[in-house]
């Protein structure tokens, strides 16, 4: 399909960084003005009772890019998260955020994108091939919008040239560069078309270059209609300029907000003129920081350069600004996607970062192989007597043991270093969690099958099971029902703990008492009532009746050609008929 003029102009900006900012305000979708304005948020820890946020208001319009600066404790990242309505637990709030008029709540999510400082990614992909996934998460249409939103926002933000480049991670492989990772972030977030976009610290950890750069892109993003708040830590002085307001926070308290060159000339009438070639940024925050040890003088100081704010110019046009906010149009909100386009989209992320991150693939394929092996070796053609029908029965359920306890426990191991990134898009509201559970279980199908299979077959000949071509298959489909049952079990511990600790501690006792009741340790019909109950959830008890039917369901009295010793005859009837006594029921 040919691209449109548009499109091609932007790509051809996107290989230049800043000629992609540069047409930024031309190429974006247009989105909803929106002002949102806080009032006398107040916010203190629920135990301690210590107080985060004293009467803290403020105003943000569109077009607008807001900086949130203090010093560390200031109170910058709780407002951002009050804004956001998330990360609030365990504190006492007050006041009111409002969106052109009205209380959102939660549902600022749905209209709002949030960039966060710690970059999450999955390091497998490629730059396209994670925006497209994240496209089919977050951008309503068919496959054409979600290509040309994904083709716009790579040259909006400089991403084009290494569109084809792996993300990588930090102590693996070695992907795009720390300014390219940034501009993923807000190229993720750009996707859905946020009428307002969230940062937390978008310039730390970077060189005073990529700082601009950044930058930049979010004043671009402004000046396209956007409103956008950040918190900002030590900028530069050229970086502090570049901001259309900044709000300075000290002790939870609002110290000031306005232009930039505003707030010079306000500290310079409170009495703390910034020195010629100076960084005014760092004499604010350091006049409003609390030194150790200075405790005492420091608070006095900040009281009253509060106190001076709110009896000033400044402080009186933010409060008449705040009171003649009026209700204006309610944002549209963003659509989810369909249940079955999030499993796709998932599906399609797992299955690419499996296949190329083949390590766990390897270790599986080793380890079932060795085990193979080994219980081959261990009961090596065990022949039909009481002995070898005990030691037949052993190796089924042995079977059964390793197909659950390596499945479960390389899930648990392996699914936390999901848990940051599944937690951050869950709460953006891109996907559900059952999305998520189906998603996993079915990309975990292939290896979990695989492997099973190949212990399965490794020592099945060893061993002696029976082996016509029908049991056979029927065994390997019932190797491929017990892992995979053990592989949606491992998932689930996984989704539901809070951490791989807890995860690990609840595995084990659960999966004692299903081997308990699994058949061979215990008769399952002479089991009391108050824990018999336990057996229905067993797939162990399921998967090694399964497999002895499938053992001895065709054996028959021993041929007279083959058993010419009468004794070994008698002692394999007597075997046959005790473990009938057992099988028969079960045999449908």
């Amino acid at each position: 399909m040919e691209m449109t003029t548009e499109t091609c102009s932007l790509l051809s900006a996107g290989q230049s960084e800043y000629g992609a900012a540069a047409s930024m305000t031309s190429a974006l979708d247009p989105v909803d003005p929106v002002t949102i304005s806080w009032h006398s948020i107040s916010i203190c820890a629920a135990k301690s009772k210590k107080q985060i946020l004293d009467n803290v208001s403020g105003i943000a319009r569109p077009g607008q890019l807001l900086a949130l600066m203090g010093a560390s404790g200031a109170g910058k990242t709780t407002l951002l998260n009050m804004l956001l309505s998330r990360n609030l637990k365990g504190l006492e709030t007050n006041g009111s955020v409002k969106v052109n008029g009205h209380e959102l709540g939660r549902g600022i999510t749905a209209i709002s994108g949030y960039a966060q400082q710690d970059e999450l990614f999955v390091g497998t992909l490629t730059v396209k091939e994670y925006l497209n996934v994240q496209a089919k998460l977050r951008v309503n249409g068919d496959a054409e919008k979600r290509r040309r939103r994904v083709a716009n926002v790579m040259a909006q933000l400089g991403l084009y040239k290494c569109q084809n480049t792996r993300i990588g991670s930090i102590g693996g492989q070695k992907g795009i560069s720390g300014g390219e990772m940034r501009r993923l972030t807000f190229a993720c977030e750009l996707l859905s078309n946020p009428s307002v976009l969230f940062c937390d610290e978008p310039t730390t950890g970077l060189d005073s270059f990529m700082a601009e750069s950044v930058v930049q892109v979010l004043s671009n993003l402004a000046k396209s209609g956007r409103t956008v708040i950040c918190t900002i830590h030590q900028p530069s002085s050229q970086l502090y300029l570049m901001f259309d307001r900044v709000m300075f926070m000290a002790g939870g308290k609002t110290a000031f907000l306005g232009a930039p060159r505003e707030a010079i000339q306000f500290f310079e009438d409170a009495g703390f003129a910034c020195p010629r070639n100076f960084n005014p940024a760092d004499l604010i925050i350091h006049t409003l920081a609390v030194m150790p040890n200075e405790e005492e003088k420091c608070q006095q100081r900040i009281e009253v350069i509060c106190a001076k704010f709110d009896n000033s110019s400044y402080g009186r046009t933010l409060q008449f600004a705040l009171e003649k906010t009026e209700e204006g149009r309610k944002p549209s909100e963003r659509k989810k996607t369909g249940v079955l386009t999030q499993i796709s989209a998932l599906l399609e992320r797992a299955m690419i970062d499996t296949w190329r991150n083949p390590s766990l693939t390897r270790a599986k394929i080793i380890q079932k192989t060795i085990m193979g092996v080994f219980i081959g070796l261990l009961y090596l053609q065990s022949p039909l007597t009481s002995i070898g029908i005990s030691n037949l029965n052993g190796a089924l359920f042995y079977l059964v043991c390793e197909l659950t306890y390596s499945t479960i426990f390389g899930i648990l191991n392996f699914l936390p270093t999901d848990f940051p990134l599944v937690s951050r898009e869950y709460h953006d509201g891109l996907y559900s969690v059952f999305s998520y559970y189906v998603a996993r279980c079915l990309s975990y199908l292939p290896l979990f099958t695989a492997d099973g299979l190949v212990m399965l077959l490794v020592s099945y000949w060893l061993v002696g099971f029976s082996n016509s071509l029908t049991q056979v298959l029927f065994a390997c489909l019932i190797a491929f029902l017990i892992e995979q049952s053990s592989s949606a079990c491992g998932i689930m511990l996984s989704c539901v703990a809070p951490s791989l600790p807890i995860a690990m501690s609840t595995a084990g006792p659960m999966l004692t008492l299903l081997s308990l009741t699994g058949g061979l340790y215990a008769n399952v019909g002479a089991l009391p009532t108050y824990i018999s109950w336990i057996q229905y959830l067993s797939w162990f008890r399921y998967g090694f009746e399964a497999f002895a039917i499938n053992q001895w369901s065709s054996v028959n009295e021993p041929n007279s050609t083959i058993w010419t010793d009468e004794e070994k005859k008698s002692e394999f009837k007597g075997a046959l008929a005790s473990f009938n006594d057992w099988v028969s029921p079960r045999i449908p």
